[in-house]
């Protein structure tokens, strides 16, 4: 699903913790109770939940998940800490859930394997954008759509831009990058990127002085990175952030 890709992604650029709310998530991705798991087989689901992930994402790569969740008390047999809102305050109901979890166990069978499985760090290739005055312009259309040169990026799904600013700055950023640097390990690149995004430097990285620009996060760089639709994996190898 689209939301496995995301994780992913997120997981690539270095993401310690997803934020994850129920209602804009995917269901068939979110849980598999142990009814479905009894009617459809595994071997013709191709969906691993994730309820059988998340804790291996923290134990193999340290990156923890806060899960906004109405709607199913699986989770509570893997969750570290459990917390309910009631009228504006906040609970910690950990035990209590454990012990509901305890007396009426899920009693669904684990589908995610013994290890979360290996992130795969691509090296990338930038497009090569015309560096002439027409092709090299970046233009913003509000929050949905950026275009660098002749090259339109679909923005839509990236609820966290917000500013066009901070897409032109993104733009800006690559398109100057990629006139010096084309090849990168994609971490590494956004480690570069983000140093000097950091330091509150843009005109180191930028052609000129530009006051329109806003600062943004190193997810939001690769998440346009990877939608550009002349981006070349020159190799991947599996490893560990």
């Amino acid at each position: 699903t689209s939301q496995a890709a995301s994780i992913i992604e997120a997981m690539e650029a270095g993401a310690q913790v997803l934020l994850i709310d129920e209602d804009t998530a995917a269901t068939n991705l979110m849980i598999r109770d142990r009814n479905m798991q009894a009617l459809i087989a595994k071997d013709k689901e191709p969906i691993t939940p994730f309820i059988d992930k998340v804790r291996q994402l923290y134990s193999d790569y340290g990156i923890s998940t806060v899960l906004i969740m109405g709607g199913s008390g699986d989770y509570f047999e893997v969750a570290d800490c459990i917390i309910t809102l009631d009228n504006y305050k906040a609970y910690d109901v950990t035990d209590r859930a454990k012990a509901i979890a305890a007396k009426h166990p899920s009693q669904r069978q684990g589908e995610g394997g013994q290890q979360f499985g290996n992130i795969t760090q691509r090296h990338i290739q930038l497009p090569q954008f015309d560096t002439d005055r027409k092709s090299a312009k970046v233009k913003t259309q509000r929050l949905t759509t950026l275009t660098i040169g002749r090259e339109e990026v679909d923005l839509r799904s990236l609820e966290q831009l917000v500013e066009t600013n901070q897409t032109r700055a993104i733009a800006q950023v690559i398109l100057t990058w990629q006139q010096q640097h084309r090849s990168h390990i994609l971490i590494e690149l956004l480690d570069d990127i983000m140093d000097w995004v950091h330091l509150g430097d843009f005109d180191a990285l930028t052609p000129y002085p530009m006051p329109d620009l806003s600062e943004f996060r190193s997810y939001e760089l690769a998440a346009v990175i990877n939608r550009l639709r002349e981006l070349k994996v020159l190799s991947a190898t599996s490893g560990s952030r």
